[in-house]
């Protein structure tokens, strides 16, 4: 992931741009995310744009004062899977929500 985000404004669509090097085709790409420590991670698809970039969006953000946590992993044909950040899901990358204007 390029480019880290640490907040958002509320409503605003996060869309991540994601590069992963790997040998050969991926079985599944995906953005992992859930409102911070709150229940299941829902999964948005990777769309493939060209060579090993990959692009996704999470939904539009929710109410300000709120944090995202989310991941990012992919899963080659031969079964590897590699994670962003590496302690994900233990410990992931979180955005927060601000008010807009």
């Amino acid at each position: 992931v390029p480019t880290r985000r640490n907040c958002l404004l509320e409503g605003e669509v996060l869309k991540l741009r994601v590069i992963i090097l790997a040998a050969g085709p991926l079985r599944k790409a995906a953005i992992c995310w859930r409102a911070m420590g709150e229940g299941d991670f829902a999964e948005v698809p990777l769309r493939h744009v060209a060579r090993g970039v990959y692009t996704g969006r999470f939904p539009p953000a929710g109410a300000a004062g709120l944090a995202i946590e989310y991941y990012v992993y992919a899963v080659a044909e031969s079964g590897q899977r590699a994670c962003f950040p590496p302690a994900a899901p233990r410990l992931n990358q979180t955005v927060v929500v601000v008010p807009a204007r």
